[in-house]
């Protein structure tokens, strides 16, 4: 006989504490998991392509239930798998169905300059201009310099960089 009259109760009441904790820590770490999985998804920048806006190196987030109840807009920027599948983060220029052109440097969306104000350079070169598709996006980094550029379709959009 134990020296303590409730000491069997206690153990089955520390086994069973023990169990409650571990079940929470486990809902807990699938919870989090669920959460930058599915809503929140962490990404590194590497480059200078968005530059002066987004630093080579930062970590940023990438809302991916943005777009579940609208269409993407034009300055937001975008995270995007890329033909390769990486991810990069590019800032949309131009919507469905528009034209996008280069005129002395400067984006222009169906002949009228683009006015851009987290723009910093002009872009080096010219392109001939793009007419978009009813579900494609024309997207580029802020540091036009060095910038990638193109078309994207929207399956390819992953969802809006938010931090």
């Amino acid at each position: 006989m134990s020296e303590f009259p409730d000491a069997e109760k206690l153990g089955w009441r520390s086994r069973r504490l023990r169990l409650k904790v571990l079940g929470t820590a486990l809902l807990l770490a699938f919870l989090c998991y669920a959460f930058f999985t599915w809503v929140l998804w962490p990404v590194k920048v590497t480059g200078d392509s968005m530059l002066p806006n987004y630093f080579n190196d930062s970590r940023h987030f990438i809302y991916k239930l943005a777009y579940w109840s609208g269409k993407p807009r034009r300055g937001d920027v975008i995270g995007m798998y890329f033909t390769n599948g990486d991810v990069y983060i590019k800032r949309i220029i131009g919507l469905p169905g528009e034209k996008v052109s280069f005129v002395d440097g400067n984006v222009a969306i169906n002949g009228q300059p683009l006015r851009e104000r987290y723009v910093r350079s002009k872009v080096p070169w010219e392109l001939n201009p793009v007419t978009l598709g009813e579900d494609d996006y024309f997207v580029m980094g802020d540091n036009r310099a060095t910038s990638w550029l193109g078309s994207v379709p929207l399956p390819r959009i992953i969802g809006k960089v938010v931090y």
